[in-house]
């Protein structure tokens, strides 16, 4: 999953976060695709779902940030090409240790593209910006998701399958995660951009606890609880958006 915009390594929180990935090291919780790996590194089909995860990973973090970049320079702030960020070059919009924890422990993040509110035009323009990225995980899903729909990838078979299959799957579980309204994720910015004034101030002083509350849900909750209840609203409606792309039932 990609928490969008979560700069932990430059605040005591990112001290937390390490503390996590070393528990999932420790107890074995690492992400499903590497974890296949370290079981069995002589696995084809081990080191294929993992450079699947990758892939899926490098294009969705990509494509993702570069069109935050792209709407907000369309609704007049020019600030994320001044600062490199209107472009579709991967090196541009991964973080070396949010990727990392992706792969590790299947939670991180990309670099955050900066967005001037000021410079903004329209009533609307700061959910729409916000709204680009996740959309743009579906669009890719989508495209991905057309060989198999048509049936061109069941000729080729074989890891190329199960590559793409990836791509889908992975894309749509990171638009939906996006989209919850807790920051530091792109749905926080979507409830932002549709509040009154007032209402939109409240909001932003709640911002500041987003990542605890994010990190709570996702690893201590499901700890305690002994249940995952943040992958289950992820994963059903991914999967479901899935099928949909890919023609299943």
């Amino acid at each position: 999953m990609i928490a969008r915009g979560a700069p932990f390594r430059d605040n005591p929180f990112g001290m937390f976060l390490v503390v996590i990935v070393l528990l999932a090291l420790v107890t074995g919780g690492v992400a499903g695709p590497i974890r296949g790996v370290l079981r069995d590194p002589a696995s084809a089909e081990a080191w294929t779902a993992f450079v699947g995860f990758v892939i899926a990973i490098a294009l969705g973090i990509t494509a993702h940030e570069f069109m935050h970049a792209f709407t907000a320079h369309r609704f007049g702030d020019d600030t994320a090409k001044h600062e490199g960020r209107l472009t579709l070059d991967p090196r541009a919009h991964l973080d070396v240790f949010g990727s990392l924890l992706i792969l590790l422990i299947g939670f991180g993040y990309g670099r955050p593209v900066p967005v001037n509110e000021a410079r903004l035009r329209g009533g609307l323009a700061m959910s729409l910006v916000s709204l680009a990225g996740p959309l743009t995980n579906i669009a890719l899903a989508a495209v991905a998701a057309i060989p198999l729909r048509v049936g061109t990838a069941d000729v080729i078979g074989g890891a190329y399958e199960e590559i793409i299959g990836t791509v889908v799957v992975v894309n749509c579980f990171l638009a939906v995660f996006n989209l919850l309204p807790i920051p530091p994720l792109d749905g926080s910015r979507v409830v932002y951009g549709l509040l009154p004034p007032r209402q939109a101030h409240a909001w932003r002083t709640y911002e500041q606890y987003g990542p605890f509350i994010l990190i709570a849900l996702v690893f201590l909750l499901p700890y305690v609880t002994r249940t995952n209840a943040i992958a289950q609203i992820v994963t059903i409606p991914g999967l479901a958006i899935a099928r949909f792309l890919v023609g299943g039932a």
